[in-house]
């Protein structure tokens, strides 16, 4: 009898190393191959793009901002009478450059998360709706003076009762934390391939905007766990997950197709025309 729970130890050790290899086989690990190119839009302001293919086979597409705090600032947008496309509500605040942010009701318009923005709480019970919680555990705070800090999500009077923070919005999962990934509940938002978008500080001064095109074969998207390894690759000491799916946009003041500079998936194709309506949106002004 000994014998044989011996045999089924071994064979259940074998299946979880198995089950463990395949996994980070999957993963993608060379996101150092990446060749960018770079364009500086403004003082304090850069972007950068990539359209590139992963372990031989996967093809992403990738863009991002990054935000120098000293000379430029980020501030969420947010319309409360309907959802409006990030390209539109970016026009109409002066914007720089902008992506979507948090997560919303797509059928009714508004934030299902916590939200704060100008000093205002937009609905201070909204987190509440959301399930699954344990999906929401990060939060986006920006002070009046323009510091921005991603951190574990609190309870909502906590944002309630600091006014220094002027911008709040709390969305997930957390992807980093003190140089750290975090563990992420394995959900089918976690594990399956979307479009993604990201927002991630680089110590005090410095903070980026991230979009992972998919749903086409020009742009796989990715995992929760492969978006957390391109943000610790991006050097990253903090970082957390925004709406993502057919919501992933991002837009630079200028530039052709209306300014979108990603391929937003909501028509199903690989061009800049696929923009969805949104709640509210992250803008660098």
């Amino acid at each position: 009898m000994r014998y044989f729970r011996n045999i089924i130890r071994r064979l259940a050790v074998l299946l979880i190393l198995f089950l463990v290899y395949s996994e980070l086989k999957g993963q993608i690990n060379d996101f150092r191959k990446i060749k960018w190119k770079t364009e500086r839009i403004a003082p304090g302001l850069t972007w950068k793009t990539a359209h590139a293919i992963l372990n031989d086979s996967v093809n992403e597409n990738i863009n991002v901002l990054l935000v120098n705090l000293h000379k430029r600032k980020i501030t969420i947008a947010y319309n409360p009478t309907e959802n409006q496309a990030v390209s539109r509500q970016a026009v109409e605040k002066l914007a720089l450059a902008a992506v979507n942010g948090g997560f919303f009701n797509v059928k009714e318009g508004g934030s299902v998360t916590y939200l704060k923005t100008g000093g205002l709480i937009i609905d201070a019970d909204t987190a509440q709706k959301w399930s699954p919680i344990q999906d929401l555990n990060g939060s986006i705070l920006i002070e009046k003076n323009g510091y921005v800090t991603i951190e574990p999500a609190k309870p909502n009077h906590y944002y309630n009762s600091h006014p220094e923070f002027q911008e709040v919005l709390v969305t997930g999962p957390l992807l980093i934390h003190n140089r750290e990934k975090t563990t992420l509940i394995q959900t089918p938002l976690v594990t399956k391939r979307h479009p993604r978008t990201s927002a991630g500080i680089l110590g005090k001064h410095f903070a980026l905007l991230v979009t992972v095109d998919g749903r086409t074969d020009q742009a796989r998207g990715m995992t929760l766990s492969e978006l957390a390894d391109l943000m610790v690759s991006l050097h990253c000491t903090d970082a957390v997950n925004l709406d993502g799916g057919g919501s992933t946009t991002m837009w630079i003041n200028g530039k052709p197709f209306n300014g979108v500079v990603n391929m937003p998936c909501d028509n199903k194709k690989f061009d800049h025309e696929g923009e969805r309506a949104v709640s509210d949106i992250l803008i660098v002004k």
